[in-house]
């Protein structure tokens, strides 16, 4: 009977120890959370190339499918982070309340304005919600394999890619190009997918232009400097020369030129950031659109060509059509700007908003003290890559980005020194969730 006993005590005893801890939970759901999050990017990514492969074989694609389909990725990414966080809350209250304000300004309604720069935000605050730093690498690292194997594929097996994805019908399907845009006759491809003139770099490579899952080769070189960024900043990374190796990649294979200057312009920020202020970066945007300013006003040139000086030309004299009322995002027959993302943005958001949401980011607090090098390094590639156009405010890279900028905010980014002293729970990194199940 005292046997029996016994095994029943050590029964009972061996189940106590399995039942699952609070920490335990607590790290299965964040882990969960961050799988959510892996594919939330993954499928910003991949929506349109999927969509493009639909175009080809299934059935005809629409613009409402696109608006849509980015629709539920944000929304998906929006339940991510929605808890009991009143300061999440109040971000929303004031950007929406904001946005009502100058949109009821207009004649008409322009949800595109709210799409562009809800983006930041929402992709921003779940990146400030991962533990290390080691996620947002794993991160940047299944993206840049996506990516990469898709361009690889593309630029060997040209015949195989453009026959399962007809880029080009893609975007006349989706209303982006009419269908005698294509200079290229009999090209499945976008219209700038092929250097008529020859290679920048690598002129043995050809004059295709790889766009891979992006469907065209200028995000593609932008995501190439975006992972420059990631490299030059992540000095502790494992395999950090594999990331520059795909970086490079990444802007070869496009033919990049505009790219492969962005990484040359961080690798002098990533040495600056290290000791100049964040006024500093914050005011880069600012000189920028000065110096663009005087040279669209000094400058002779009426028209302009397809090279950097030519687009420095075109971008100085689209920033000249921006009136008072673009400036404060209150006019509603605005010309085309989307070649200089800063003309763009006043004509979206106003200028009150765009300096509001910028400051916000450059002076968010944050735990390690190199997260001021990757402020320099995010405002040296924002600021460039607005200089000729609008393609950040694209998801298929802003998600990432923003994801990736909010890790550098909050995680420790080198071994903590001994303090003798305990964090305050407003330093410890948490998820969406943890405050309700420390309370239960």
């Amino acid at each position: 009977m005292t046997g029996s006993s016994e095994m029943l005590s050590s029964a009972l005893h061996d189940h106590q120890i399995a039942v699952p801890t609070a920490p335990d939970l607590e790290r299965t759901q964040y882990r969960l959370w961050l799988k959510a999050v892996y594919a939330v990017v993954v499928g910003t990514l991949l929506f349109n190339f999927v969509l493009a492969f639909v175009n080809t074989n299934v059935f005809r694609i629409s613009e409402s499918h696109v608006i849509l389909s980015e629709m539920a990725l944000l929304a998906v990414a929006l339940f991510l982070i929605f808890s009991r966080n009143t300061l999440l809350l109040l971000i929303l209250l004031l950007y929406f309340s904001y946005m009502a304000l100058i949109l009821t300004l207009r004649p008409e309604l322009d949800l595109k304005a709210i799409r562009d720069f809800l983006i930041p935000i929402v992709f921003y605050l779940i990146g400030r919600n991962f533990r290390q730093i080691e996620d947002a690498d794993r991160l940047v690292w299944i993206s840049a394999l996506v990516v990469l194997s898709v361009g690889f594929f593309e630029f060997v097996f040209l015949d195989v890619y453009t026959g399962l994805v007809s880029i080009f019908d893609y975007y006349v399907a989706r209303g982006t190009l009419s269908a005698d845009a294509n200079f290229i006759e009999g090209s499945n491809l976008f219209v700038s997918s092929t250097r008529v003139d020859g290679r920048n770099f690598l002129e043995f490579l050809g004059n295709v232009r790889a766009s891979s899952v992006f469907l065209e080769p200028v995000t593609m070189g932008n995501f190439g400097a975006f992972l420059c960024l990631w490299a030059l900043f992540r000095s502790g990374m494992r395999y950090r020369s594999l990331m520059f190796a795909a970086a490079f990649a990444a802007v070869i294979l496009p033919d990049a030129r505009f790219g492969m200057f962005v990484c040359v312009a961080m690798v002098a920020a990533a040495v600056a950031g290290l000791f100049l202020p964040r006024v500093t970066w914050w005011s880069l945007p600012l000189l920028i659109v000065f110096a663009l300013g005087l040279y669209g006003g000094w400058s002779t040139q009426i028209g302009w060509s397809d090279d950097f000086a030519g687009r420095l030309v075109h971008a100085s004299q689209l920033l000249q059509n921006v009136t008072p009322e673009i400036l404060f995002g209150v006019d509603g027959n605005v010309p085309f700007l989307a070649d200089n993302g800063f003309a763009y943005s006043l004509a979206q958001i106003g200028a009150i908003g765009l300096i509001a949401l910028w400051t916000c980011y450059v002076f968010a607090p944050y735990e390690d003290q190199r997260a001021i090098q990757f402020k320099a390094l995010a405002a040296t590639y924002i600021a460039l890559l607005m200089t000729i156009s609008n393609s950040f405010y694209s998801i298929k890279l802003a998600a990432l980005f923003w994801i990736v900028a909010g890790a550098a905010d909050v995680v420790r980014l080198s071994p903590a020194k001994p303090s003798g002293r305990r964090s305050k729970p407003s330093e410890v990194a948490e998820f969406p969730g943890s405050e309700r199940m420390k309370r239960a």
